[in-house]
């Protein structure tokens, strides 16, 4: 798949974006029997953005006869967000890069962007911290977010009591969010689990992933594993982290059959250091390395 279909949303205009997306949105709700709902998410995937997919994550999220579509836009738009995150920190870490991140990723590859946050924080250790953006702030040249129902709202000019509270609450949703993969980023274990509880309780696969990395890194494998395996089939990182404690036996007996298939699962998923821990089951260093 070509770079060119790894794009969000922040680099054209708001008009252009809403009518693209809602282009979209308008065909893959045309047919919303079962019998055509492969036909739905073939039309989602065909267009090139990554903003679409949280658009269609959003609007359908309680709609349970779209659970197993949902699971498969969940792991389109990580591997897209992933593909993107690895083509920015390819290039050298910078406040042009961050910036450009933010405004055209941070809407749909929040986790992405803080990491990048981060990494540039330890290249600059003396610069002042600019704080994490909420997630649904990419939108367009205005600021405003690319969520179709948010932005008729805000043509119109105004927002019902009930719709403010909703938008206020989903804003510190989105607040807590960022708090976890930033400070799991930065190895702020203790606050970041504080902050990562909430939305893995609510079935969020990254915060989830992000548990599981810090129960790991501080060698509570048990809890770990049992994290790691909610995320799993959304979250590259979960994958990864599955495949890591069954080449090592960590937390589990050491099995190199099924730490390739995690492997191998965090590959589809876009995880960019699964393809080598492949290489090193192979060769057989990665499971010396736990000896």
């Amino acid at each position: 798949m070509s770079t060119a279909l790894m794009v969000g949303c922040g680099h054209i205009k708001t008009n252009d974006f809403l009518g693209r997306t809602g282009h979209t949105l308008s065909k893959v709700d045309e047919k919303t029997p079962s019998a055509h709902l492969d036909e739905e998410i073939e039309s989602l995937f065909d267009q090139p953005y990554i903003d679409p997919l949280t658009a269609y994550l959003h609007r359908h999220a309680d709609d349970p006869a779209r659970a197993a579509l949902l699971k498969q836009v969940r792991r389109e738009r990580e591997r897209r967000c992933a593909a993107v995150a690895r083509r920015y920190n390819t290039d050298k870490i910078s406040e042009t890069g961050l910036a450009l991140f933010r405004r055209g990723y941070s809407y749909s590859c929040p986790q992405h962007v803080a990491a990048y946050e981060a990494k540039l924080d330890t290249l600059k250790p003396q610069a002042p911290k600019t704080t994490a953006p909420l997630v649904g702030e990419s939108g367009g040249d205005d600021g405003r977010p690319p969520d179709a129902e948010v932005t008729e709202l805000d043509r119109h000019g105004e927002q019902t009591p009930a719709h403010a509270a909703d938008e206020a609450q989903k804003q510190a949703a989105a607040r807590q969010l960022n708090d976890c993969y930033l400070l799991t980023r930065i190895r702020n274990f203790s606050d970041a689990l504080e902050a990562c509880r909430g939305p893995a309780e609510a079935g969020v696969a990254g915060a989830q992933a992000s548990i599981a990395q810090i129960q790991s890194t501080l060698g509570h494998h048990e809890s770990a594993y049992r994290w790691a395996r909610k995320a799993a089939t959304e979250s590259g990182q979960a994958a990864f982290l599955l495949g890591e404690m069954y080449a090592r036996g960590l937390g589990v007996a050491k099995d190199m059959a099924t730490a390739a298939q995690w492997f191998r699962a965090a590959l589809e998923l876009g995880h960019a250091e699964a393809e080598n821990a492949l290489h090193g089951l192979n060769s057989g260093t990665m499971g010396a390395n736990a000896d």
